[in-house]
């Protein structure tokens, strides 16, 4: 079969160069809209972080007078917690005798007296020599090991142990030197 062309050469040319700027234009036009819409969304984009921004930054206004606020009683707290420190300092060797008395009596049994009691303080340590008498053996050897095994006292040395008769029994005498550290 045998296929003859009516159509003249002139007018497909035209109809191409027709579809061809047709096909320019569409692509010109899908293009524009990409870039348009791109644009529309890095503009939405930008305003809610702008707004988001300006957000944040009331905000932080407003809790900037809070932190303020905590850095002034920050600052108070630290102002006492000096003073306080420098009330402690002052009280813990005021009070060191009375703390050493009060430990070295509290578990003195009724049998046991001082005859003499000297100290020396080197910073928090007490330095003390003892005359401890007694009427009992078991109880003063009772007193000394408490003092060597306790906590606050160190360096416990005992000298020799004078026992003389007395009307109710016997008499136990003893010099003991023991270093009182306050804690």
């Amino acid at each position: 079969m045998t296929r003859i062309n009516l159509i003249p050469p002139e007018y497909i040319a035209r109809i191409n160069r027709k579809v061809l700027i047709a096909k320019v234009v569409l692509a010109s036009v899908v293009v524009a809209a990409v870039v348009a819409m791109a644009s529309v969304w890095h503009i939405t984009r930008a305003k809610t972080i702008e707004a988001a921004l300006a957000r944040s930054t009331a905000e932080m206004a407003i809790l900037q007078k809070d932190v303020d606020q905590v850095k002034a009683i920050e600052a108070q707290i630290a102002e006492v917690q000096k003073y306080l420190d420098a009330i402690n300092s002052i009280n813990k060797g005021r009070f060191i005798y009375t703390r050493f008395l009060q430990e070295l009596i509290s578990d003195l049994p009724s049998t046991i007296w001082f005859s003499g009691i000297n100290t020396t303080l080197s910073g928090n340590v007490v330095g003390v020599s003892l005359f401890v008498n007694s009427n009992s053996a078991y109880d003063l050897a009772y007193w000394i090991n408490s003092l060597e095994t306790s906590g606050p006292y160190t360096a416990v040395e005992i000298g020799g142990i004078a026992v003389t008769d007395v009307e109710s029994g016997k008499k136990f005498t003893v010099p003991i030197t023991v270093k009182y550290t306050l804690k």
